[in-house]
């Protein structure tokens, strides 16, 4: 979400791509307990809400630290 809302420079483009993150960025301070983006999140799920998700390799050298990309979330949406 947050690559998809960089500005981009030519108007044809950006139509097509335009993401707006919605609410605020959590406190520093008071940080949401599970993951610290999942108020804002479009994809949040339960699990989400309680648990920091592991740093998970989703492609060679590119590391996300979500769970859509965990092995504990997708065995636990199969199940």
């Amino acid at each position: 979400m947050l690559l998809k809302s960089i500005p981009i420079p030519n108007p044809r483009i950006a139509k097509q791509k335009k993401v707006q993150v919605v609410g605020e960025p959590p406190n520093p301070i008071n940080i949401p307990p599970g993951c610290r983006f999942h108020p804002r999140c479009p994809h949040a799920r339960d699990i989400c809400k309680k648990e920091e998700p592991p740093l998970v390799e989703a492609e060679k050298g590119h590391f996300v630290a979500c769970w859509l990309y965990s092995e504990k979330e997708k065995t636990s949406t199969t199940s």
